[in-house]
């Protein structure tokens, strides 16, 4: 019996367990690029296939603000290619998921559907799924990479 009642109040304590960010600190959300020697993958978009002509391609970016894009199928440039963004164009991909709360969306948008494309984001270690209900900011977010990115990818 005392087993059974130090279980429950083990379960009752354990429920009144809350999280929260209070509005006095920073956001989690808060991205920057750290001045430091080591350089790290910082943003990367992989859009995948579906069963018609959807681009195939992985763009990634580092914090020494070096991209990597690898084309693989319909797209108008196959290969790799590598490039380098300004301060000011990663800034402005880091402050759009800083403005979106990136960080808070959930880690998948998915519904049983075929044949739409899927796109993997992720900003540092927070990666996210985008197959299909994402919203409308994440979208936007997506397209500022491949806009910055594609500038460079000819």
């Amino acid at each position: 019996m005392r087993i059974l009642c130090s279980f429950y109040l083990l379960v009752f304590l354990g429920s009144c367990y809350t999280t929260s960010i209070s509005p006095q600190t920073n956001s989690i959300c808060d991205y920057k690029i750290e001045d430091n020697n080591e350089i790290n993958e910082i943003i990367s978009i992989k859009r995948g296939a579906c069963f018609g002509t959807c681009p195939i391609y992985l763009i990634s970016i580092s914090s020494d603000r070096s991209g990597t894009y690898h084309g693989k199928k319909f797209v108008e440039k196959t290969g790799t290619v590598e490039f380098k963004l300004s301060e000011d164009e990663i800034n402005s991909i880091l402050e759009k998921a800083n403005k979106i709360n990136y960080c808070q969306l959930e880690d998948e948008y998915f519904e049983r559907i075929s044949d739409l494309p899927r796109t993997y984001i992720q900003i540092f270690d927070k990666k996210i799924l985008d197959y299909y209900g994402a919203p409308k900011e994440l979208k936007e977010l997506e397209k500022l990479i491949d806009n910055i990115c594609f500038k460079y990818i000819k």
